[in-house]
């Protein structure tokens, strides 16, 4: 018997995306901005876009005034054991970057937004207020024509006043009160075998109890670019998700997720990461696993 789960995906699979999620920048937390208009403000000296691909990747061409970031630098830092909280260690991170208060970032990548999401998630979750992605990744903007420079850039450090979002972060007891509660909706951005506790990347294989699964790679289509709100909002109701209510997204370290808070967020779904997700709640010994199938 097929999987209800994989034949949606499998049809919106053959749906063409559209522009994004929703066309304006309303949402302070998650905003999105087409090729036109970054290319629109390329020039304005409070726009900074971050490159988080490969540095050889960066190197070989990137949107001119870039700045390349080490996406796996990041990675690391946010998953290890108390890293999100290690504020000192970010100060001196984010000061390579340059930023001002009022700098407007954007950033990008080559990864269908799993890596550009991480750094969004994380730079908001630091208190940079204009944080946002752009619709689509690098290939297809080169694709497209559109300006391109080999030149790197480099920055003058400059201190900035980071200041801790908790209310984008959830952590283990956030999400056992969601469960038990009922509080907010658990959201796993992870592969159907992970759901199902098919592929074990942590001790124990499975899904929090009352998590709906909305795996991130069905939010973006190949070429980096997010499917239109009309064909999102409907998956959201046939997972049973409450308009409005609180969100906790999670994956197995904080990428995925990040992907799925975006577009929710961007839906007006309040929503928080759960970053160390599996990491942490797989490697426990006393939180409730389930390995059911919730349609």
């Amino acid at each position: 018997m097929q999987n209800p789960r994989l034949m949606l995906v499998m049809w919106l699979g053959l749906i063409t995306p559209l522009m994004g999620v929703a066309e304006d920048n309303s949402n302070q937390i998650a905003r999105l901005l087409s090729f036109d208009e970054v290319e629109a403000r390329l020039d304005d000296s409070d726009f900074v876009l971050l490159d988080v691909r490969s540095r050889e990747e960066y190197s070989a061409g990137h949107l001119p005034g870039a700045l390349w970031v080490d996406a796996r630098e990041v990675e690391r830092m946010a998953g290890e054991p108390g890293g999100l909280q290690d504020i000192e260690r970010w100060k001196s991170w984010i000061k390579r970057l340059g930023l001002a208060p009022d700098s407007a970032v954007y950033i990008y990548d080559a990864n269908r937004q799993k890596d550009a999401a991480r750094c969004w998630w994380l730079l908001g979750y630091l208190g940079v207020d204009e944080v946002g992605l752009i619709n689509g990744g690098f290939p297809l903007w080169q694709s497209e024509g559109r300006p391109v420079s080999t030149e790197s850039v480099s920055v003058e450090p400059r201190t900035f006043p980071i200041s801790i979002r908790d209310d984008r972060h959830a952590d283990r007891s956030t999400v056992l009160d969601a469960v038990n509660t009922g509080s907010a909706q658990v959201i796993d951005a992870r592969s159907d075998g992970e759901f199902l506790g098919e592929v074990a990347r942590s001790k124990r294989g499975g899904h929090v109890p009352t998590a709906c699964q909305l795996e991130w790679n069905t939010l973006v289509d190949d070429e980096g670019r997010f499917l239109p709100e009309e064909i999102i909002r409907p998956r959201l109701k046939a997972i049973g998700l409450e308009p409005g209510k609180p969100v906790i997204t999670h994956c197995q370290g904080g990428g995925r997720a990040s992907v799925d808070a975006f577009v929710l967020q961007r839906l007006g779904y309040p929503s928080r990461n759960y970053y160390l997700g599996w990491s942490d709640w797989g490697n426990a010994e006393e939180t409730p696993v389930a390995t059911d199938f919730r349609p």
